[in-house]
């Protein structure tokens, strides 16, 4: 077996690349991938049966507030990209929760409005809504949950 040339660079191990203070547990990605998946099993918890996404009942709600309105808009208010917003009114369609129609002032926007089914749970889904934060957020304190709200809010405006 061959040695390489004495005056060839070393070869550091990825231990010693790594800076001697980074740790996983303590950076921003980690803690928000740990925070979203404990609020899931919340939210899992609390909508069982009616077996729904947060996407899924971020638009229901959504179109609860607003009646019908272009999915294009919906998707801005729901902050989710043109193309997940209509998988997620493809699958609540499927459903029979929501109904899509094109607008007859502009062939190419699509209006969507809820169903009387999706009409009844979208209200359901509002007295389960802040149940679902309450618990989310039971180990923090009053002010604890406005400032985290608050900053979550902020961070995410900033993209």
């Amino acid at each position: 077996m061959s040695r390489p040339p004495t005056d060839a660079p070393a070869v550091e191990s990825p231990e010693a690349e790594a800076p001697s203070d980074y740790r996983l547990e303590r950076q921003i990605g980690f803690l928000l991938r740990r925070a979203h998946q404990y609020a899931s099993e919340v939210f899992q918890s609390k909508i069982g049966a009616r077996n729904l996404t947060p996407q899924q009942f971020s638009v229901l709600v959504t179109l609860l507030e607003r009646r019908e309105i272009a999915q294009t808009r919906l998707g801005d208010l729901v902050a989710m990209d043109p193309a997940t917003v209509l998988g997620v009114v493809q699958r609540l369609a499927q459903r029979g929760l929501v109904a899509v129609r094109t607008d007859p002032a502009d062939g190419r926007r699509r209006l969507v409005q809820l169903t009387h089914d999706g009409h009844e749970l979208a209200r359901d889904l509002v007295e389960v809504g802040p149940e679902i934060s309450r618990d989310t957020l039971a180990g923090l304190t009053d002010k604890e949950q406005r400032d985290l709200l608050r900053l979550l809010d902020r961070l995410g405006r900033k993209g």
